[in-house]
């Protein structure tokens, strides 16, 4: 095949893919899901497929049609029934504990205490301050979310204001 012709099924692909992704609604990729990182696999041996014209282009249409399709309907199944986003999404998980690290649940993320360390430093929270935090999560997007002990707060405008006015 020559180079001109594989340009051409690129730009194809290329526009096809985007309009697809588009109306499927699709967000930033950094709030990607194990289904979009699945649909993107897909896609991507599919891509491949029809680039060395191994496939034609009806073919690479209904196929990426349907994969898009099938997200949407997945998509349209955990709106409608809400309990099967932790089957399709995960769950966050519970890996600190009023300072304490759950090594149970660190191992069930493939987490180490070092991995978590990194995690709190990013919300400004070094190893002697661990007794600070209350509860952390790490989210299904592996970001780590913090709640701190009451004490462990940071003072924010609306604390100076109750100080300093009259009760």
């Amino acid at each position: 095949m020559d180079v001109g012709r594989i340009a051409v099924r690129a730009l194809i692909a290329y526009a096809y893919l985007l309009f697809t992704t588009r109306a499927s609604g699709k967000r930033a990729v950094s709030q990607a899901t194990p289904v979009d990182l699945i649909v993107s696999l897909i896609l991507g041996d599919v891509i491949d497929d029809f680039l060395w014209a191994e496939v034609s282009a009806a073919k690479f249409g209904v196929a990426v049609a349907s994969i898009v399709l099938c997200e949407v309907v997945v998509k349209l199944a955990v709106h409608r029934w809400p309990r099967l986003l932790p089957v399709v999404q995960g769950s966050p998980v519970l890996v600190l504990r009023d300072g304490t690290e759950d090594g149970d649940a660190l191992r069930g993320e493939q987490m180490n205490e070092g991995d978590l360390a990194h995690l709190l430093r990013q919300n400004g929270i070094p190893r002697e301050r661990w007794s600070d935090v209350h509860l952390a999560f790490v989210e299904t997007d592996h970001h780590l979310s913090v709640i701190r002990t009451p004490e462990a707060e940071p003072a924010r405008k609306e604390d100076a204001w109750r100080v300093s006015s009259p009760s």
